[in-house]
């Protein structure tokens, strides 16, 4: 097997094999919308679980999968996120519709010449799209919802011509509620209004994911969220230390104590686990202090490049509560106290800490940190 840092999927799958065989057997039925939401911490691997679902169905003629990811969106606006998705949709549905052009190409094509490529009756849909997509290259000004109902409503559109089911997956789906259109917040607005849609939709089933409690709290979980009991709800919860073994010692003779090493490490998270162990690839000796060593290396090299980033990112004073928090201050008179602050401004920047999804309120009062690798990251690092 080979290590990899990349949403895996195949054969390389570990785990997660009921959860997978649940959703294969629900969004396989053609006259069901019945849809998912996954939901866990960073680095859980909850893009792993979308990719296999897409590759599992790539084969099915009558369902085509789709996948988007939010946070690969670069200027966060709403034109952005209806371009990119539209043309994801029309790229899955290439194979059914015949088309020899990426939706990319085509519309950097002149519309005089799109309509030469698409005079075909069944590409009407498209044509239609493409054209709307080439004119925001062009208009300012365009109305938002306008452009969230051409892009939602695009797949049941193209599953309907096609005769097929469209599998619509959104990963990190709550992020959608950043967007901004002239420097103002209207995710919440848009999540909403696709909300209103999915109503509708009769061969289109959603399946998003979300990594951070509190927006996927506003999004699905709470009872006035606009998802709200509209789709079966999953927790992605890390490996169990028989998957931590299994996952490595497909590759290399490791002991029980270095199992147990990293297991502990990584807290059951696929991501570090997959990444020590592509680091012990390197050994030709897998020993408990070779690991050890290992991790130490993982933290000081490979950790300022995973965790530096996000935690400059902070306010200084977020900064100097997770600091504190790593230190072993989990209520917040200890770390007002440590921090020299007041406790309402404590419980105030702990609030936003955990709406970020680095802190976890375990219960009333007491906070840990929720990626523990991070939290030793930061022990190492400023502690």
């Amino acid at each position: 097997m080979r290590f990899t840092l990349q949403p895996v999927k195949g054969e390389g799958f570990i785990d997660r094999q009921e959860l997978l065989d649940e959703m294969v057997s629900e969004l396989m039925d053609t006259k069901s919308t019945t849809g998912y939401a996954l939901y866990g911490k960073r680095r859980i691997g909850k893009t792993s679980i979308l990719k296999e679902i897409q590759r599992r169905f790539e084969s099915e003629h009558k369902i085509v999968a789709v996948y988007f990811p939010v946070w690969d969106l670069i200027e966060f606006s709403v034109v952005e996120l209806c371009q990119r998705l539209s043309m994801e949709i029309i790229d899955a549905y290439r194979p059914c519709l015949g088309l020899r052009y990426k939706a990319k190409e085509l519309i950097q094509t002149p519309l005089t010449m799109l309509r030469k490529l698409l005079d075909s009756s069944e590409f009407k849909i498209v044509y239609r799209e493409l054209e709307f997509l080439v004119s925001l290259n062009l208009r300012k000004g365009i109305d938002k919802n306008l452009l969230i109902e051409h892009t939602f409503s695009l797949p049941e559109k193209l599953a309907k011509s096609t005769d097929t089911k469209c599998l619509l997956m959104i990963d990190e789906f709550p992020s959608i509620s950043e967007l901004k259109s002239d420097n103002s917040k209207i995710g919440d607005a848009i999540i909403k209004k696709i909300r209103t849609m999915f109503e509708d939709w009769e061969r289109t089933a959603l399946c998003i994911s979300g990594s951070i409690r509190s927006t996927m709290k506003l999004a699905i979980l709470s009872s006035a969220s606009p998802f709200y009991r509209q789709l079966i709800i999953k927790e992605v919860k890390p490996f169990e230390r028989e998957h931590t073994e299994e996952l490595l010692s497909r590759d290399f003779e490791i002991t029980e104590d270095g199992i147990d090493e990293i297991h502990n490490f990584s807290a059951g998270i696929p991501f570090y686990i997959q990444f020590i162990g592509k680091m012990l690839k390197r050994r030709k000796r897998v020993t408990l202090e070779d690991i050890k060593e290992i991790e130490e290396e993982f933290l000081r090299e490979e950790g300022d490049i995973l965790f530096k980033e996000e935690f400059e990112n902070l306010s200084s004073k977020e900064r100097l509560v997770a600091i504190n928090i790593a230190k072993g201050c989990h209520t917040p008179k200890e770390i007002a106290n440590e921090a020299r602050d007041k406790i309402t401004n404590v419980n105030r920047f702990l609030k936003y800490l955990e709406e970020k999804g680095y802190v976890l309120k375990k219960e009333r009062g007491y906070y840990m940190m929720e990626d523990p690798v991070f939290e030793r990251w930061l022990k190492e690092s400023f502690i």
